[in-house]
């Protein structure tokens, strides 16, 4: 058995402290339940085939750390994203950017067409995950009426996963993912292939993604990836340079 030690802050300790009293447990076994939990949402998120043999014996079905039930392990994974979602400090970091509801800019739009360009798919969006919905900064190729709204519930969501985790989510049909095949966004959307990479901050809050989307079943290349985490990063400049003004208007 490996033993590794992870410091906190203090604040953070409380936190800890409090929450994992409430469930009755240790702070160590409060810790261990959200790291089993944290790695086996990115395995079922990515669709690993090894989530089930990596994890099987450490979870021990019988104290109930993930469901048996595929419906049931299904949902513990969407709790787990909501949880991730709905984080106070990431909230607060995306409002502060004064994106939310802003009008379309130029700027972001000749990223979302740039990405569609060079992964050459119908669909791509700079998506902001809100507490209860995504709002689409940017979108490009976007089905009525989401592409005059601008915005979809987190029930038509594929963002939030990508935020939940932090990194890049790549499905190449969703409709065969054990996780997503019941996400609206299949049936409402199109959304069959999609890639996403999430747009972190300065401060390490995931705020959303940079996405294309194709209504067809598709390989998405380790380049393509590349290109398109690239983008995101400028995405992120864009982002930054929001914020900014957004404070200083803020001070006037």
């Amino acid at each position: 058995m490996r033993a590794t030690t992870v410091r906190f802050g203090d604040a953070l300790w409380r936190l800890l402290e409090r929450e994992s009293g409430r469930e009755g447990v240790s702070a160590a076994q409060f810790v261990r339940d959200a790291t089993i939990l944290r790695i086996a949402y990115g395995m079922g998120q990515r669709g690993d085939a090894e989530l089930e043999e990596a994890l099987g014996r450490t979870l021990k079905r019988h104290e109930g750390t993930v469901p048996e039930d595929p419906a049931l392990r299904r949902q513990a994974l969407l709790d787990a994203a909501a949880s991730a979602v709905h984080d106070p400090d990431r909230l607060d970091a995306l409002r502060a950017t004064g994106l939310l509801d802003s009008d379309v800019s130029p700027s972001f739009d000749r990223l979302t067409r740039l990405a569609a360009r060079v992964l050459n798919a119908p669909v791509a969006l700079v998506s902001l995950v809100d507490s209860d919905r995504q709002f689409f900064k940017s979108c490009l190729g976007l089905p009525e009426p989401w592409g005059s709204q601008r915005q979809a519930p987190l029930s038509h969501s594929f963002c939030q996963h990508a935020v939940a985790s932090r990194e890049p989510m790549v499905i190449d049909d969703a409709r065969q993912h054990q996780w997503l095949l019941d996400n609206l966004a299949i049936r409402d959307m199109g959304v069959i292939a999609y890639a996403g990479i999430p747009l972190i901050d300065s401060e390490g809050h995931a705020l959303g993604t940079l996405c294309v989307i194709d209504s067809r079943p598709r390989h998405w290349t380790t380049h393509q990836v590349e290109l398109l985490t690239d983008l995101a990063a400028s995405v992120v400049t864009e982002i930054t340079l929001a914020r900014a003004a957004s404070n200083t208007a803020t001070r006037a």
